[in-house]
C-alpha cells in the first residue's frame, strides 16, 4: 500500500452533489501558531459504490496508485477493498442496503454504545431476551435506554431513535409501544429478577474465590418503595398516604438493589392503601417465589420498614438485616440517656465516619431459637448545631414578629411556636423569648441515629453499609423523575410494562454510578463531571458519528479527550470506527 503519513486526504460535495477527492499537506506556522494547509491536489471522484476514479493527472504523480481498485475509507485514506470491507463488510457496490429516510445524518453515539455494553456485558440482555424473545427483549431495552437518555413520553421515542445510533432500529409509534409495554407480566418481571439474582450470586462466588478473606460476607440488598398516582382504575390503585395528590388513587412500588453493582435485583407492584411496614412481608415472599434464596444476603433499610413484627419475621425467616430504628421506642431512648457518656467520649468516635458509635446487644427469638441482635446508637457530628441553628433562626423570627404585633404565618408557628416563651414585662405588657432548654434539648436528639442488625456487630461497618444504601437512594429518586411527574399516565394493561423498562432504565444510572465511583476509588484524580451522574451522560452524547455517503453505515468522529476520559470512567470500551443499523 502506498505511504501516505505525509498527505491528508478530505472529501468535498459541489453543490451538484457531485463528491471530490482531494489530498493536501500541512505545515507549522510559526506566527500564528498553528498548522496550516500547504500544498492541495485534485485525486478524483467518489463513486456510488465508494470506489474512487482517480484522474490520470494523479496516477501520473502518483503511479504507486495504478494497478487496482482504490476505496475511500473510514480513516479518510484511499484503502484497498480488503482493508475498505474490513470496515464496511456490506459492500455497497454489491447490492442495495435497506435506508432509513427518517435516520440523521449525524447521530449520538457515546450514551446509546455505554448503555448497550452495560447491558450485554452484565447479562442483562440476554435475560431479557430469555424471557421475553428476542425481538421484545431488546425492544424493552431500548425504551429503558430512552428514559435514561432523558426521554420524556414514550410517543417521543421515535424522534429520539431517529438521532441516536442503536444497532437495530424499531420504529416504533405511541401505539406500538403501548401494545409493547401490553405484553409485560408481573410473573416475567418476577422470571426476569430470578435470572439477575442468580447471577449476581455466581459473580460474588467468582469475587469470594479470588479473595478468600471476603468468603462469609453477606451481599448487601438495599430496599426502597415510592407510591405512583394514578388517574386509572385498576386493582392495585387505591388511596393511601400520598403526600402529593391525595386525591388521586396510587400504586405502591417496591425496589430492592444491590449495593456494590447498583443494579436492581427484585421490584414489586402492590395495593397503594399498604404502608412499606405491611409490605415488607409480602415483598420477602415474592422474592422467594422468584427463586431467591438469599441465606448470604443482609437486607438494608430505613426505618420506614422498621417494627418488632418485622424484625421478629425477619429472625424467624432467616433472612439478615441492618435496619433504621425509629427514636420513639421508650428502651432506645433510656438506652441513649445511659450511655450519653460514652457517646461524647472521643474514644468511641470515628472521624472518618463522622459519628460516634456504642453498641449493646438484645435478647428476641426466632420462633423457639433464642436470637441476638446487635443495637447500634450513633451521635452524628454536626446535626447539634445544624439542628440549633434552623430553630434559632425560625424562633427569632416568630419573637421579632410578636414583639411587633406582627402576624405569624401558621406553617411556622405550627412548626417552631413550641420553642418560643411568652412571659410579662413590669409593665404587664407581653413579652416574648427563645426556649433555649428546651432547643438544645431537640437539638441533641437530632444527632441520635439508631440502628439494628442481626449479623453486623461492629457499629460502623452497620453504618457504612446504611450509608452505602442512602448514595444508591439518591440514583433511585430518578425513577420518579421518569413516572412522567409521579403519574403513571398509562392503562392498567400498560402499568407492569411501563414500571419495568422505568426499573431497567434506573439499573442502568446506577450501574454507571457505582462504576464510575469504583474507578474514581482506585484512581485519585478522576471525577465525575461537575459530580453528577446526569451530566456524565448528557456528555456522552458529544461522542457521534457520521452517515457515510454511498453506504449504509455511520463513522465515528475523533473522540475527544474529555469524552474518552468519561469512558474510561465506566470501563466502556471506545465505539468501533464504523457502525450499522439494522432497520426493522
Amino acid at each position: 500500500m502506498p505511504d501516505s503519513s505525509k498527505w491528508y486526504f478530505t472529501a468535498d460535495t459541489n453543490a451538484q452533489g457531485n463528491t471530490y477527492i482531494k489530498t493536501y499537506q500541512t505545515a507549522w506556522d510559526k506566527l500564528a501558531k498553528k498548522s496550516k494547509r500547504t500544498t492541495s491536489r485534485h485525486v478524483g471522484r467518489l463513486l456510488p459504490d465508494d470506489r474512487v476514479a482517480i484522474s490520470p493527472k494523479f496516477l501520473l504523480d502518483h503511479p504507486e496508485y495504478k494497478g487496482q481498485d482504490w476505496y475511500w475509507g473510514a480513516n479518510k485514506k484511499l484503502v484497498p477493498l480488503s482493508e475498505y470491507l474490513d470496515d464496511f463488510p456490506d459492500h455497497p457496490g454489491s447490492q442495495p442496503l435497506p435506508e432509513d429516510d427518517e435516520q440523521q445524518d449525524c447521530l449520538s453515539v457515546g450514551l446509546t454504545w455505554t448503555a448497550l455494553h452495560i447491558a450485554q456485558s452484565s447479562g442483562i440482555l440476554a435475560h431479557l431476551q430469555e424471557v421475553f424473545g428476542k425481538t421484545l427483549g431488546e425492544q424493552l431495552l431500548f425504551l429503558a435506554i430512552y428514559k435514561l437518555a432523558g426521554g420524556t413520553s414514550m410517543a417521543s421515542y421515535d424522534i429520539w431513535r431517529q438521532q441516536v445510533w442503536l444497532p437495530s432500529h424499531y420504529r416504533m409509534s405511541s401505539q406500538k409501544i403501548s401494545e409493547i409495554l401490553q405484553q409485560v407480566r408481573q410473573a416475567q418481571v418476577h422470571e426476569y429478577f430470578g435470572y439477575r439474582h442468580r447471577r449476581q450470586g455466581e459473580i460474588w462466588e467468582k469475587i469470594f474465590a479470588a479473595n478468600p478473606e471476603l468468603k462469609g460476607k453477606k451481599i448487601e440488598y438495599a430496599l426502597d418503595s415510592t407510591s405512583i398516582s394514578t388517574y386509572a382504575d385498576s386493582d392495585l390503585a387505591e388511596y393511601g398516604h400520598a403526600k402529593r395528590d391525595p386525591h388521586l388513587k396510587q400504586i405502591n412500588f417496591t425496589v430492592v438493589c444491590d449495593q456494590a453493582s447498583g443494579e436492581i435485583v427484585f421490584s414489586y407492584l402492590y395495593d397503594g392503601s399498604i404502608n412499606d411496614l405491611a409490605s415488607f412481608q409480602d415483598v420477602l415472599w415474592a422474592m422467594k417465589e422468584a427463586g431467591f434464596d438469599m441465606d448470604n444476603n443482609v437486607f438494608v433499610s430505613d426505618r420506614g420498614y422498621h417494627s418488632v413484627i418485622n424484625v421478629q419475621k425477619l429472625l424467624q425467616s432467616n433472612v439478615s438485616f441492618v435496619l433504621g430504628v425509629p427514636r420513639k421506642e421508650d428502651a432506645i431512648k433510656q438506652a441513649f440517656k445511659r450511655h450519653h457518656n460514652q457517646l461524647v467520649n472521643g474514644g468511641f468516635y470515628n472521624g472518618y465516619l463522622k459519628a460516634s458509635a456504642f453498641t449493646y446487644e438484645e435478647k428476641w427469638t426466632a420462633g423457639s431459637t433464642p436470637a441476638k441482635v446487635y443495637v447500634h446508637l450513633y451521635r452524628l457530628d454536626g446535626r447539634y448545631e445544624e439542628k440549633r441553628n434552623e430553630i434559632w433562626t425560625n424562633a427569632a423570627k416568630i419573637v421579632e414578629a410578636k414583639s411587633k404585633g406582627e402576624r405569624v404565618p401558621n406553617e411556622q408557628w405550627e412548626k417552631y411556636g413550641r420553642f418560643v416563651l411568652e412571659g410579662k414585662s413590669q409593665q404587664g405588657k407581653p413579652t416574648w423569648m427563645i426556649n433555649t432548654t428546651l432547643m438544645d434539648q431537640v437539638s441533641e436528639i437530632a444527632t441520635q441515629f439508631i440502628l439494628r442488625s442481626d449479623c453486623i456487630g461492629h457499629p460502623f461497618e452497620a453504618l457504612q453499609a446504611y450509608r452505602q444504601r442512602q448514595i444508591v437512594e439518591e440514583d433511585f429518586k430518578q425513577l420518579k423523575n421518569w413516572l412522567d411527574g409521579d403519574r403513571l399516565r398509562v392503562g392498567p394493561q400498560a402499568r407492569e410494562g411501563k414500571i419495568f423498562v422505568i426499573t431497567l432504565a434506573t439499573t442502568l444510572r446506577m450501574m454507571m454510578h457505582q462504576v464510575a465511583m469504583k474507578t474514581i476509588e482506585e484512581k485519585p484524580g478522576t471525577r465525575v463531571p461537575f459530580d453528577s451522574i446526569d451530566t456524565l451522560i448528557k456528555s456522552l452524547d458529544l461522542i457521534k458519528a457520521n452517515k457515510r455517503k454511498n453506504a449504509n453505515a455511520w463513522v465515528r468522529k475523533m473522540i475527544t479527550a474529555k469524552c474518552r476520559r468519561y469512558l474510561e470512567l465506566l470501563r466502556i470500551p471506545e465505539p468501533p470506527r464504523t457502525l450499522k443499523i439494522c432497520i426493522r
